[in-house]
């Protein structure tokens, strides 16, 4: 999909690619995204991921696949695994709230984790942050270690 005569705006902010498994929050996803001026291409699968990233260069990338999110995972360790997309700033939508969960999210490449439900308002702001600002160099290589664990040195 992309239908920027739903944009207040007249020039694109970007392309934007949403993968979500669920017809309808995908539609409501683009949306918000094309309200704010993205024009935004659509994929409901990692197979069609795959063949609109033969196609396009986007900007950023949501991911929401709420029936599996360990598929989510493994989708967004395959787009990292791709030297062209390494830069590629990537939004994972989640349903969990989980720190460990976000931690895995984290260490397969997500730069920003929405959990679900999501104001659009804010999934705008984070879209247009990260197309304007770019992927956050400190998540450019995987953590080394899980934040919030503190690593005790032994003395003596």
């Amino acid at each position: 999909m992309n239908t920027s005569e739903h944009s207040p705006q007249s020039a694109s902010t970007g392309c934007v690619i949403v993968v979500d498994d669920n017809d309808d929050v995908r539609q409501m996803l683009c949306l918000a995204l094309e309200a704010a001026g993205f024009d935004v291409i659509q994929a409901r699968t990692q197979l069609e991921l795959q063949g609109r990233l033969a196609e396009a260069r986007p900007d950023a990338l949501v991911i929401d696949l709420q029936r599996s999110e360990a598929d989510g995972l493994a989708m967004l360790s395959s787009v990292r695994a791709r030297q062209a997309l390494r830069d590629l700033p990537i939004l994972f939508l989640s349903g969990s709230d989980d720190d460990d969960f976000h931690w895995r999210a984290i260490s397969a490449g997500a730069d920003w984790i929405g959990v679900r439900p999501l104001g659009m308002l804010q999934l705008q702001k984070q879209v247009r942050r990260l197309v304007r600002k770019g992927r956050p160099v400190a998540q450019q290589v995987r953590p080394k270690r899980r934040p919030g664990v503190i690593q005790l040195k032994r003395t003596g």
